[in-house]
């Protein structure tokens, strides 16, 4: 049955609904492609790496004896419902029940919808400080795209997954999952942004890990392959990847140059969440250099400030918040950096591991501060054992430098 195709679908959905016809006719790509175009090709439209022609459309509708409408969404359900008022109207605080509710009501529903729903919903959870029901759905996501068995989804979870994983502080999962996606993105030649998601993901897995030469390998081919092929989003979180590397590596004039470029290539008025997001980045990396550039991470912080009073998420407030104790405490404000730090122990719910681990630090270094010195070494190097136990090198080391940075100044201003 051949059909005239009055618009071609779009992808992903396109690709997506073609594998589901495909295989729900037991045809293989190669049966299916037939002798007017390539198994390649075909795998490359299911995919969604490449979108389909009018020409193609007309003759997967033949081959396929379905008219253009199959390749689109299933229109009606809960499932489409919701998902199409988040893409007309966009989320809202509402939107995990919504979909909760709909997940629910469609249990055996399409499962490409199932996932996208997924994917918003472990969002929302994150959204809203509920880290364990967030890590939870994004293990359910990607148990469902390998039963879909589409590459992209398949490469897409996991890095989700890995990020996650990363945040509780399994860190030798986290890098399994970066290491699969990143395999999926290369073998099955997903678009570029794909392997560039995947990649920043390893990269920070291995410098966070103490595989600080691998790293920085990886960084430095990954901002030498940016061009305009790849999202300004995703360039921009790139840059700021490779830098926080390159500090960890000694290179601060290389990270501070690599950190600029992020800096310049967000607008504000363009995405305004990113451009906050950017910063707080740049004011935690000139934090961590040796010695710490405060002059530098003030001028971030000031920056990123009202953004993140207007915009920012609990996460982006509490990150703000961590970061001025932290700068007032090397800056010797050590009355506001504890009065910051006080109210921090208020907003700890649903904050991942190196969130948790720095607000520990920064009580310790100020009960040093204030004459409390037996305690609270013994609990920094609690901590540090702890970052150590988790696979976090890059943790632990940090948490021994604050340590050796606290007795310092305590010296100085006579305690022993």
């Amino acid at each position: 049955m051949s059909s005239r195709p009055d618009r071609v679908p779009e992808q992903p959905m396109f690709g997506h609904r073609l594998r589901t016809l495909r295989v729900a006719r037991g045809l293989s790509q190669a049966e299916l492609a037939g002798s007017e175009i390539s198994a390649a090709y075909l795998s490359r439209l299911e995919s969604g790496a490449r979108p389909p022609t009018p020409r193609v459309l007309s003759y997967l509708c033949t081959r396929l004896e379905v008219t253009p409408s199959a390749f689109r969404a299933p229109a009606g359900g809960p499932l489409a419902r919701v998902l199409a008022t988040v893409a007309t109207v966009g989320e809202s605080p509402q939107l995990a029940a919504a979909l909760e509710n709909a997940l629910q009501q469609e249990q055996d529903g399409d499962a490409v919808l199932r996932w996208q729903a997924q994917w918003l919903l472990a969002r929302c959870y994150q959204m809203q400080g509920r880290a364990a029901e967030a890590l939870r759905q994004v293990h359910e996501l990607t148990e469902l795209s390998d039963e879909i068995d589409l590459p992209d989804l398949r490469a897409r979870s996991r890095v989700r997954l890995a990020r996650m994983l990363r945040n509780s502080g399994d860190l030798a999962r986290a890098r399994d999952r970066a290491s699969e996606a990143l395999s999926l993105a290369e073998q099955e030649d997903l678009p570029r942004r794909d392997r560039v998601e995947a990649l920043m993901t390893l990269i920070s897995l291995d410098a966070e890990t103490g595989q600080l030469v691998q790293a920085r390998e990886r960084a430095d081919r990954l901002v030498d392959t940016l061009n305009d092929e790849i999202p300004v989003r995703l360039q921009v979180e790139a840059l700021w990847t490779a830098s926080t590397v390159r500090v960890r590596h000694g290179d601060r004039s290389a990270a501070d140059e690599t950190m600029q470029k992020a800096l310049e290539r967000m607008p504000s008025n363009e995405d305004p969440v990113l451009w906050m997001r950017v910063r707080l980045a740049a004011a935690s990396m000139y934090l961590q250099m040796d010695p710490r550039d405060t002059l530098q991470a003030r001028l971030r912080l000031e920056e990123a400030g009202s953004v993140v009073k207007v915009m920012g998420l609990p996460l982006h407030q509490y990150e703000l918040l961590i970061l001025e104790a932290q700068l007032a405490f090397h800056e010797g404000r050590f009355a506001e950096a504890r009065e910051i730090g006080d109210g921090l122990a208020e907003r700890s719910e649903g904050l991942g591991m190196r969130e948790r681990v720095r607000q520990r630090i920064l009580e310790n270094q100020l009960a040093i501060i204030e004459g409390n010195r037996a305690d609270a070494v013994v609990g920094m190097e609690r901590i540090a054992k702890e970052a150590q136990e988790a696979g976090s090198v890059e943790l632990s080391a940090e948490v021994w430098r604050a340590l050796a940075e606290a007795l310092k100044l305590a010296e100085g201003k006579g305690h022993r």
